[in-house]
């Protein structure tokens, strides 16, 4: 591009003067009335090597205007003006041009080219080939031929300095000195207007005469042009010491014409020129590596993984900017992006700021996809939350837009307590993060200023990211100010946490720009080529280390100061360097940014100050009803006046700050001896304006301002300051935030009057209960115990603190502590006149069941179903307490014998008094019992289970999911449903368990029967262990311990199966259960079992057998279990001693006792059971030696293992196949069957069998 010169025909007319150029580029024409578009392009000469070329004009050329035109056919008129194109279509012709002056200007541009490029040409030189080329374009511009000679033009130069006068005798124009009176700037001071300013080598504006420029400039050239001839032709060897300096500059007008090339018009206003720097809005400077590398992060999201991104780095350093510069990116695959800022005046809120985010990420799915994506959105969400979207709409109300056929029934829920806490939210937003991102459709959210964060609101983020199951597409990035957060701040353990559970996490630093960037970047905001502005950007750089925020604040402020100006005359800006030099200018933005606004009217000084007591920004309700007192009623007047002075801005529903340091330079107006009195009265005023009124969001921020400082609360105000603080803790309760809860309704209680339980009874009970909720969800027990002790110590009646007691038992439960919760059950209870004997022996139990068990048979379901409803909330809480007893009970084999007894107790109680949600679980706790002492008792066990499910549907059944899952599938449908579909409804307990909140540790014993099922059923081991190790964290961010004993029990089952050896961590779980419980004990003989057979450890298996059978304890689904694969390891160990009988196996009892137990069980279902009678048989065939009749019953097995979809079974029928043909000598159908064993073990994904049958077809 630098190569070519472009000639256009123009007719010439007289110049037009600069006011004429304004009112004609607003015109969109020229000084002759006609548009650039009247202009032909006659064509281009190449400089080296020589060539002319005929162009066709660039359609940008149409908007440059500038320079008068006439008849662009007459040729007597036609002179080769030039402007230089950025873009250009040529077509090569003949180098002898028709235009004859175009040809003659090539032959001089062919002129300087040789002479920079003959041979000895010294670089020395090079300041006068600039001259010879300035004088050139002087000549390809004006259309006048310099003189004297380019040889005089030579000598001249060699003077230092490069005058004006100089130049002007060697141009040989007439051209009178500019000064400033020139110019309609009546503003300027005399002793500025002598002269005009040229940029000297140190930077300074010399004064000195501009004969090439300002004659360009009168004939409507752009001031970027006529500077650039200027400076060539005064020879400025530090400005351009050569050609390849000259064509940089160039190559910079063509690229970015409306930067460089053209006169920036928009500065110029009808009263002159304003303060308006040129800010290209979103425009990163001298960060490519740093967006590479958050592109490269994005790039990752997209590609299916779950990354984390942090930014640290001063205030002002640029981090939310170079997070915006990946927006375009997002955006442009599809995908959203949510940002959302911590204020420092709100940090207790980061937490609803993140679920408003996610809230308005709904918005975004609804507006930016086909109603054909959005349907299937809509389906998806409904099948994830099928029994707990009323949770998810409670989190994100604009949910139901994308789902509106739920809006009324999650109405209708809305009333409900649920128990969340930051484990349930991030629970719920990591499946709903799941279904609405994708590697189509990423998200990034975006939180600036992390170090305001607290705890809560990081383990947020952390739960959200950390996934396991890693099926969402998000990017995290997380800006901080690193000088602003100390070494213990949990923002780094959030880091090294992600980092632990397997989630990208990148960190970068952000410092000053160096010099070079912040020269381009003032060089773009003045529009004025950077070597040209780099005196300044230099002065600029060393006030502020390269601060882009500050760089630019200090720019505004040379502006302001009058230091830095545009000229209407010269059309950009001027400064001179001694003078801002001499000013001594502030390098502290703070002090800049103050400056600005105490220059403001005092009204509008006191409105920034009130809206800095919100932080960022300020919700339009707030700034509604502070308009609405005699205070502040033109408080609205004065933000509109800080938006035109670039304060403030106005977004959809916030009046916000443009940046963080103006909001502090606002608030640092405020003495600091009277802040929290300014929040005080500020929050008084508008709680007193807003009283009656619906709040809405606007509550967390007035209640905010009320609490900088309680002491100062009169005493008059106190009660309706605690009312209103309680009102806030609800508020974030809805909303899932249970830290900031805590923290006004500690405040709350802060407040109450000391005789509050004398005369605010009611409230006072009500503010205990709900704190103890909100403690206990944020992981203080100790705290909610307290709270429920004081309620229970000073209620009136034992009816009003039913509720506490209840509350206060459940937190002793789930803590493990059954002893306290036994005797706290019974103390209750024997309060209700509902006393429990203080014990029952062996014989009574029996006689208890057995005669309940006749009295239930005589029931049909119709008498279940038309029981009524039960009345008064004290018989609902006797049935509470039971089934609290009742888990005690069924897990502690100390009171085992008053399991009967209680579910007679539950179940009279109900048909004495009515049916509750109780009586429900009640009666499923006793089909589980039923199925769990003896296969016999499964079938009446089923009928009670499925009545215990009808009847739950008379009740809100995402209360009772979790409870009734567990016993049902865990314990009955084991034997009658597919295990399979046992452990997908076990997993909808566990998200519905977590989704409310509602008795977590059922949520954590769920997960033990979902491995369990998992391991039988012959799950994907590498699923499998991915879920065991997500429900092991869960486990352990509830404190379980039971089920973190059961589930690292089973992963080491599971590992082994894979072919991994068991981690140190799984063999001392092990070795500490077995000193444990009976249950513990009889997981790990269980689970030793188990990897003891699929190993080949015949002896091993055969020893945890034996243990097992003689345990009366066993439960009868593990007893089915065990008899299974014990059998199976009796005949193998036949196999391998090649004979019948031994002294450790007496197969004639084993096998009838084993197929005995597993037809009980097949008469239940012969889904879970007949393949496992079929292989028993096929085995006791070949052991018999009834080959034919063995054949036939290995691929009856192998069949039936395959329509119930238990691969590791179908695999083990082939196994054994292989083993009994390979024992007849039919090896080619042995191998066939090994081949298959091979399949289905790899399909389950077992290497260990895979390996191991491998070996096998290795000896054929």
């Amino acid at each position: 591009i630098d190569n070519f010169v472009v000639g256009i025909s123009r007719k010439r007319t007289a110049a037009p003067t600069p006011t004429d150029c304004e009112d004609e580029i607003n015109k969109g024409t020229t000084g002759g009335g006609e548009s650039w578009n009247d202009g032909n392009v006659v064509g281009v000469s190449m400089i080296s090597p020589a060539l002319n070329v005929h162009i066709y004009e660039p359609s940008f050329l149409v908007d440059l205007g500038g320079m008068s035109g006439g008849d662009p056919h007459d040729e007597k008129d036609t002179v080769p003006g030039g402007r230089m194109g950025a873009y250009l279509e040529a077509d090569i012709t003949d180098p002898s041009s028709p235009a004859q002056e175009f040809a003659d200007m090539a032959l001089v541009h062919r002129q300087v080219a040789n002479l920079a490029l003959a041979p000895g040409h010294d670089i020395a030189d090079g300041r006068s080939d600039c001259q010879q080329f300035g004088m050139l374009l002087y000549q390809i511009y004006s259309g006048v031929s310099p003189s004297p000679a380019t040889d005089a033009l030579v000598t001249q130069s060699e003077k230092r300095g490069g005058e004006a006068e100089s130049a002007t005798q060697v141009c040989g124009c007439v051209s009178a000195p500019i000064t400033r009176g020139d110019v309609d700037d009546d503003d300027e001071p005399a002793s500025k207007r002598s002269t005009n300013r040229c940029h000297s080598k140190e930077g300074s504006a010399e004064r000195c005469q501009q004969p090439y420029d300002a004659s360009l400039r009168e004939m409507g050239l752009p001031s970027s042009i006529s500077m650039l001839v200027q400076h060539l032709i005064d020879g400025r060897s530090d400005l351009y010491p050569s050609l390849e300096a000259a064509s940089k500059d160039l190559h910079m007008l063509l690229c970015d014409p409306e930067c460089y090339l053209f006169d920036n018009h928009q500065v110029v206003s009808s009263s002159g020129p304003s303060s308006r720097l040129r800010i290209k809005e979103g425009k990163v400077y001298g960060r490519e590596n740093e967006v590479s590398l958050i592109t490269d992060a994005f790039c990752k999201v997209s590609s299916g993984k779950r990354v984390a991104f942090f930014i640290g780095g001063y205030s002002g350093s640029g981090k939310t900017m170079l997070v915006q510069s990946v927006k375009a990116r997002v955006n442009a695959v599809g995908g959203y992006v949510l940002t959302r800022k911590i204020d420092e005046m709100s940090r207790e809120r980061p937490f609803l700021d993140i679920l408003s985010a996610f809230d308005n990420l709904c918005l975004l799915i609804r507006d930016e996809n086909s109603p054909r994506a959005l349907g299937s959105i809509k389906d998806r969400l409904l099948l994830e939350f099928e029994n707990d979207f009323f949770v998810l709409a409670r989190l994100l109300p604009n949910v139901t837009l994308i789902v509106p056929q739920l809006d009324s029934l999650t109405k209708e829920v809305q009333t409900e307590q649920i128990n969340m806490n930051s484990y349930t939210v991030s629970f719920i937003l990591q499946r709903f993060i799941r279904i609405v991102s994708s590697r189509e459709k990423p998200i990034m959210l975006f939180l600036d200023d992390l170090q305001w964060a607290k705890s809560p609101a990081l383990d947020l983020i952390y739960g959200i990211l950390s996934d396991t199951r890693g099926s969402s597409c998000l990017l995290f990035v997380g800006s901080y100010r690193d000088n602003e957060v100390d070494e213990d701040h949990h923002l780094f353990e959030l880091m090294v946490n992600l980092e632990l559970c397997g989630v990208d996490s990148s960190t970068l630093h952000l410092s000053g720009l160096n010099s070079e960037d912040l020269n381009v970047m003032v060089s773009e905001f003045l529009c004025i080529l950077p070597r040209i502005c780099k005196p300044l950007s230099d002065i600029v750089f060393s006030k502020t280390e390269g601060n882009p925020f500050f760089a630019l604040e200090f720019l505004r402020s040379l502006v302001d100061s009058r230091l830095l100006e545009f000229s209407l005359r010269e059309m950009r800006w001027i400064w001179d360097c001694d003078e801002i030099i001499a000013e001594n200018l502030t390098d502290n933005v703070l002090y800049l940014l103050t400056k600005k606004i105490t220059q403001l009217p005092r009204n509008v000084q006191l409105a920034l100050q009130v809206l800095s007591c919100f932080g960022i920004k300020a919700n339009e309700s707030i700034v509604g009803y502070l308009s609405s007192t005699l205070q502040y009623s033109n408080f609205s007047e004065c933000l509109s006046l800080a938006i035109g002075e670039r304060i403030i801005q106005k977004t959809d529903k916030d009046f916000k700050f443009v940046h963080d340091k103006v909001r502090e330079a606002s608030y640092n107006l405020i003495p600091d001896n009277n802040k929290s009195q300014f929040h005080h009265e500020i929050g008084i005023l508008i709680y007193l304006a807003s009283r009656g009124g619906d709040l809405g969001e606007a509550i967390f921020q007035i209640v905010d301002q009320v609490n900088m400082d309680l002491s100062l609360v009169k005493h008059s105000m106190q009660l309706d300051i605690a009312k209103i603080n309680f009102s806030a803790g609800l508020a974030a309760i809805n909303q899932g935030d249970f830290s900031t809860s805590h923290s006004y309704l500690t405040n709350a209680l802060a407040l109450l009057p000391k005789d509050h339980w004398r005369n605010q009874y009611d409230f006072s009970l009500r503010l205990f209960f709900v704190r103890a909720k909100a403690a206990y969800s944020c992981g203080n027990a100790d705290e909610a115990k307290e709270s429920l002790t004081t309620m229970i110590e000073k209620g009136h009646s034992l009816d009003d603190i039913l509720g506490a007691y209840h509350y206060y038992i459940v937190i002793l439960l789930v803590s493990e502590k059954r002893e306290e919760a036994y005797e706290a059950c019974c103390k209750v209870l024997s309060q209700l006149n509902r006393a429990l004997p203080f014990s029952i022996d062996g014989v009574q139990a029996t006689s208890i069941a057995n005669q309940f068990e006749v009295s239930l048979s005589r029931m049909s379901n119709q008498d279940w179903y038309t029981i009524k409803p039960m009345d008064g909330a004290r018989n609902k809480f006797i049935m509470k307490f039971y089934t609290i007893l009742f888990i005690i009970c069924f897990r502690d084999k100390a009171n085992a014998a008053m399991v009967p007894m209680l579910a007679y107790q539950m179940i009279q109680f109900t048909l004495d008094h009515g049916l509750s949600s109780d009586s429900v679980i009640g009666l499923m706790q006793y089909a589980a019992i039923q199925s769990h002492l003896s296969i016999a008792h499964v079938q009446g066990a089923h009928r009670l289970g499925k009545v215990a499910m009808n009847l739950s549907k008379r009740f809100n059944q995402h209360e009772m999911v979790t409870n009734l899952y567990y016993y049902y599938y865990g314990f009955v449908a084991t034997y009658t449903e597919p295990m399979q579909a046992c452990s997908d409804m076990l997993r909808k307990a566990v998200e519905v368990g977590m989704s409310t909140g509602e008795f977590p540790a059922f949520t954590c014993f769920n997960t033990i029967f979902i491995v369990r099922c998992g391991m039988l059923g012959g799950e994907n081991l590498s699923s499998l262990i991915r879920d065991t190790d997500y429900y092991l964290d869960l486990s352990r961010r509830f404190d379980h311990k039971l089920s973190q004993i059961y589930l690292s029990i089973y992963r080491g089952v599971i590992s082994a199966l894979i072919g991994k050896s068991a981690s140190s961590s799984q063999s001392a779980v092990e070795e500490e259960s077995i000193h444990s419980t009976e249950a513990h004990v009889t997981a790990v003989q269980i689970s030793r079992l188990l990897v003891s057979f699929w190993q080949g450890h015949t002896e091993r298996c055969s020893h945890f057998a034996g243990k097992l059978l003689r345990n009366k304890n066993l439960g009868s689904h593990n007893r089915v279990f065990v008899a299974f694969y014990s059998t199976l390891n009796s005949f193998r160990a036949i196999r391998s001693r090649n004979g019948a009988g031994s002294k450790y196996i007496k197969i004639h009892n084993i096998y009838p006792n084993a197929i005995k137990v597993l037809k009980s069980a097949e008469r239940l279902s012969s889904w879970n059971y007949s393949n496992k009678v079929l292989i028993l048989a096929a085995e006791y065939c070949s052991f018999e030696k009834k080959n034919e009749n063995a054949k036939a019953a290995y691929a009856a097995a192998i069949s039936s293992s395959c329509s119930s979809n238990f691969i590791h079974e179908q695999g083990l029928a082939c196994e054994l196949a292989g083993f009994h043909f390979r024992k007849i000598d039919e090896n080619k159908d042995a191998m066939d069957f090994f081949n298959q064993a091979k399949d289905c073990y790899a399909k389950w994904g077992s290497q260990m069998k895979v390996d191991f049958i491998q070996e096998q077809l290795g000896k054929f």
